[in-house]
């Protein structure tokens, strides 16, 4: 058996259900999403060996414990985890944003490679800090089944970096969420 890195979303807080933009504020998970998880880890057809998370966030703390709890692990913080600072937009609703600052928005939408939030953190420099947290995770890992307990785009960069997409095929897809994802990690 090769790596397996199963990628969990540590969501949704409260501001994810209102619909805000969060970026990497740190909130607590909503109860639903807490018994969600406990839920997706039944269907893990092999138990996790190792748990990562970004400690200074709230809801990848919980998440971290949850998985950690079920089999009986400790969770490992790596701060270089952490979600994508978006600066003074956070906690904003997208359609706020938008009314404010409609051509850049839109560009953020379109190319979020070539916009920074007033700020936030560039997406490119959020790509490499989680990307290389990531490559040096695996290639610490030998034969097992890891879990990372991510915010939504820090879990999108994690998946593509594993992958092997590009830094563009990334950015496409930031806004895209799932629950949980498993990939398969070729060793070379």
């Amino acid at each position: 058996m090769g790596i397996r890195a199963v990628l969990i979303e540590a969501g949704p807080t409260p501001w994810d259900v209102e619909e805000r933009l969060v970026g990497s504020a740190s909130l607590p998970l909503t109860a639903e999403a807490m018994d969600a998880i406990g839920h997706l880890l039944s269907a893990l057809p092999e138990p996790v060996e190792a748990v990562y998370r970004p400690a200074a966030n709230e809801a990848c703390r919980q998440a971290g414990q949850i998985i950690a709890k079920k089999y009986g692990l400790r969770p490992r913080d790596n701060a270089e985890l952490e979600e994508v600072g978006l600066g003074l937009w956070q906690g904003l609703f997208p359609q706020d944003v938008r009314q404010r600052f409609p051509t850049v928005y839109r560009k953020w939408e379109e190319e979020p490679l070539q916009v920074t939030p007033p700020d936030g953190e560039p997406l490119e420099a959020a790509i490499q800090r989680v990307g290389g947290a990531v490559r040096r995770i695996v290639r610490r890992t030998r034969n097992h089944c890891i879990a990372l307990a991510l915010r939504p785009m820090a879990f999108q960069i994690a998946g593509g970096i594993l992958r092997g997409e590009p830094e563009s095929q990334i950015a496409g897809h930031l806004r895209h969420r799932r629950p949980m994802e498993t990939i398969e990690i070729n060793p070379a």
